[in-house]
């Protein structure tokens, strides 16, 4: 099957009448087919170093609760932004819409406005002995550690979230969010297929899966080429990617000059 891929994208390379345009838009049609078929795996399991693993059955049949989208703490990563269209590996960090049952806690509310998150960890902690199903909370939790850079601990909470809620695919976008951060990409890709069987009509999971597969392909078009030198197309493909993953920056709008009349 890849060896009919690789001839359909060598014929497209070699049509004498193809635009660029054209040629990019056919090949990259092709690309996402072959990324596709072959992106089966079986999910991505914890590390060693914690023992607690994500649930992976039992999906419900109805849909989880509205969330709505909280602006990105800064992880680092300059790309990992709001919006979904510009930069490319748009993920966020979800967490549940404030209208939804398990309100915070006024004095946990107080500490995370005055910033001082290992506190508003610690009163979380205290708050989830007495109300251990409060996702909300736990989503917040999560969101703290990721301000206060502690990765491991953030996909602690996020894990255990999908062994508790398996209903809901938002934790696994942000499972997804800090593997990407780390560029392991194939395990970020993992979660966001686990996150599109639970819902999939979950657009953000899908435009993050699609940048996804553009970095998967840069990786192994830029490897084959290499590889193989001699295969022009592999680098033309690859480069195509990279311009789509590193877009020149705007330049700022002027107004027209003014039309000088004789």
């Amino acid at each position: 099957m890849m060896r009919n891929f690789s001839d359909l994208l060598t014929m497209t390379s070699q049509h004498p009448n193809l635009s660029s345009a054209a040629w990019f838009s056919r090949s990259l049609c092709v690309v996402f087919c072959a990324l596709v078929v072959g992106c089966n795996t079986t999910p991505p399991s914890a590390t060693s170093g914690n023992p607690a693993t994500p649930y992976l059955g039992g999906y419900g049949p109805t849909d989880p609760p509205r969330m709505s989208t909280n602006p990105n703490p800064e992880t680092g990563n300059n790309q990992l932004s709001e919006s979904i269209a510009v930069p490319f590996l748009s993920f966020l960090i979800i967490e549940p819409d404030p209208v939804m049952k398990n309100a915070i806690p006024t004095h946990i509310e107080k500490l995370i406005k005055e910033r001082k998150y290992p506190d508003a960890i610690k009163a979380i902690d205290a708050a989830l002995v007495k109300t251990p199903r409060n996702v909300q909370l736990r989503f917040i939790k999560a969101r703290l550690q990721v301000e206060l850079r502690d990765v491991n601990a953030a996909r602690a909470t996020w894990i255990e979230i999908t062994q508790q809620f398996p209903e809901l695919p938002e934790p696994y976008n942000n499972l997804a969010a800090l593997a990407a951060n780390q560029g392991q990409w194939i395990e970020a890709r993992d979660y966001l297929e686990l996150a599109l069987k639970l819902r999939p009509d979950y657009v953000l999971a899908q435009g993050n899966l699609a940048d996804v597969y553009l970095r998967l392909a840069d990786r192994y078009y830029s490897s084959a080429g290499k590889l193989q030198p001699n295969q022009r197309e592999y680098g033309l493909r690859a480069k195509a990617i990279k311009e789509i993953l590193n877009p020149p920056p705007k330049s700022p709008n002027r107004p027209n000059p003014p039309i000088s009349k004789p």
